[in-house]
This record gives C-alpha cells, sequence and structure tokens, in this order.
C-alpha cells in the first residue's frame, strides 16, 4: 500500500509503504509526486518502509532505477526495517552513490528521521489526494 503525506510548515513529504514494495508502487510514486513538487521549492523527504514485508522488484529494476537522479532533491531519510524495504534503500543508495548523487540517509526508526530534518513528534502530515 503506497501513501503519501506533506507537512507545510517544514516543507516535508512522507511517502509510506506497506507490505509489498512493488513497481507500481514506484510508477504511483513518480505519477504523483512530480506534479506535486512543481510548485515547490526546498522539499525534504522521509520514505517509511518500516512496514514493508516483501520487495516484489527485481534487483537491476531498482538498480538502474538508483541510477537516476532523485525526484526530491532536498534530503532524503529512509526509515527501513530488516525486511524488504532494507533491500530496497540499500540497492538505492549504492547505486546513487556510485553515479555520483546524493545518497539517502537509512535510519532504523521514524523518530530518528524526524530528528535529522529537525521535525518534532508533533508533526502535522497531510494526506495528498493520489487521484
Amino acid at each position: 500500500m503506497f501513501a503519501l503525506f506533506y507537512e507545510p510548515r517544514h516543507r516535508v513529504v512522507l511517502v509510506r509503504v506497506s507490505g509489498v514494495l512493488s513497481s507500481e508502487d514506484i510508477a504511483t510514486h513518480d505519477r504523483v509526486l512530480l506534479p506535486f513538487l512543481a510548485d515547490k521549492t526546498d522539499v525534504r523527504a522521509i520514505y517509511d518502509f518500516s512496514s514493508v514485508e516483501t520487495l516484489a522488484i527485481p534487483a537491476s529494476k531498482i538498480a538502474q532505477r538508483g541510477q537516476r537522479p532523485a525526484i526530491v532533491t532536498g534530503r532524503r531519510v529512509v526509515v527501513s526495517s530488516d525486511q524488504g524495504g532494507a533491500e530496497f534503500a540499500r540497492i538505492i543508495a549504492d547505486e546513487q552513490r556510485a553515479a555520483g548523487l546524493a545518497e539517502p540517509t537509512i535510519v532504523p526508526t521514524l523518530e530518528e528521521a524526524y530528528v535529522l530534518l529537525g521535525l518534532r513528534l508533533d508533526a502535522t502530515f497531510e494526506p495528498v489526494d493520489l487521484s
């Protein structure tokens, strides 16, 4: 399941994926996030993959994705457990580093992501319409 939220005061998008992380989630991310960010500047992101149980994207496709610049140009923090989201985050970070691109920071908890981005735990993330 893919969900997108925005915290306007701190200009942070929160992408949350749970269950199976699939190619469809990546396509939804691009389809929704590109137009959403079109009129915004200095946006940062949290990718919460802590509830991803299974990765359903071939490693070669993830590697190709990691070789391209990120859609969010500000700091990106990935919250990842030891399950499927961790593999995705690691491959993306490795490929972006190898391509000379800014890689995301990977942390084990949402609280750590908030700290890195200077957010308080009571930050108000508003749902973004995915249609």
